[in-house]
């Protein structure tokens, strides 16, 4: 990882105002806010997933790297997303299996503006106690992942532990990184320190290829973070790979996977892990979950004559 480029990226310093993302609602002609669905679960084998919206924000050409304006607009209009901006989903996923439930990433919380921090309103409307989760599983160390383990009061899941790669709670809280870090992104290291600190002792850390239990895999897949990680859920025959932020927007890097985005901390380790992923689900037939895919965010990846394309699960009526 090219730390010194990561750490002068304009783009990182500068947050929001730079990359193009702003934390605010989108809001439809009338000026309402524009809904979203709050749940769908979908079994994989013996387990059953629940995909879990908090909700999404605007992402501007501004916020990539490797897309001109005019190619972010027609990729958009033909995915049937005319706009300025896309509006990406931001979605966490609940595994319960084994008589347990695991989370995968905590959503936003109030780290990034009211157009978020749906989750726990979500988790409250189906009846699901933060309490009741045993473990938290971080893809990685962004706001809009670990966000959601604080508020006002504490820690919400205050009897759930913390599984993160090694590598990724090293960069985050570890002190060397961020006193290189500019003043602008101190709230990232600020967001990620706290949350993991509410968890106590409750912090594990794992490596690529760790069980994490209840036939869960850590898949390492670097470039948005040093330690960013998918999970492999693997039940009875089936599967269910949640990638985390393998993608941003995915009109545009499904179709141009070269095209990164400017939070990757080593883009182009970003873009190369994007594409080999891309090529072994699409080659596996493998069905994937992603943070950053509108909700649910569950389907698959195909092949296309150029870049690839993804087909989103269909409803489990069953």
């Amino acid at each position: 990882m090219d730390r010194r480029r990561f750490l002068a990226t304009s783009t990182f310093a500068a947050l929001g105002a730079t990359t193009g993302l702003r934390f605010s609602p989108v809001m439809a002609q009338d000026g309402s806010p524009m809904g979203v669905a709050a749940a769908r679960s979908f079994p994989i084998g013996g387990a059953t997933v629940t995909a879990l919206s908090d909700g999404f924000l605007p992402i501007t050409p501004e916020a990539l790297i490797g897309v001109t304006p005019e190619e972010f607009a027609s990729l958009l209009e033909a995915a049937h997303l005319p706009g300025e901006a896309h509006p990406t989903g931001v979605n966490a996923y609940l595994v319960e299996a084994g008589g347990t439930r695991v989370l995968i990433d905590t959503g936003t919380g109030t780290a990034m503006g009211p157009g978020l921090g749906q989750l726990a309103a979500n988790m409250a409307a189906l009846g699901i106690d933060p309490a009741s989760i045993e473990t938290i599983v971080a893809t990685h160390l962004h706001p809009d992942h670990v966000g959601g383990a604080l508020t006002d009061a504490g820690n919400p899941f205050s009897k759930a532990g913390l599984k993160v790669h090694a590598a990724d709670l090293d960069f985050w809280t570890g002190g060397e990184v961020r006193k290189q870090a500019p003043a602008e992104a101190q709230g990232f290291f600020d967001i990620a320190e706290n949350a993991v600190a509410g968890f106590g002792e409750r912090v594990e850390t794992f490596e690529d290829g760790a069980d994490l239990g209840h036939g869960m895999t850590a898949m390492h897949l670097p470039g948005h973070t040093v330690g960013h990680s998918g999970v492999m859920l693997e039940s009875e025959g089936d599967a269910l790979l949640i990638w985390g932020d393998i993608v941003h927007v995915p009109p545009v890097q499904f179709a141009m996977p070269e095209v990164t985005i400017g939070f990757d901390t080593d883009q182009p380790q970003a873009a190369a892990t994007r594409a080999a992923l891309l090529d072994q689900v699409a080659t596996d037939g493998t069905r994937v979950a992603g943070m950053h895919i509108g909700f649910p965010g569950i389907g698959w990846v195909e092949k296309r004559s150029e870049g690839y394309g993804f087909t989103p699960a269909p409803f489990p009526y069953g």
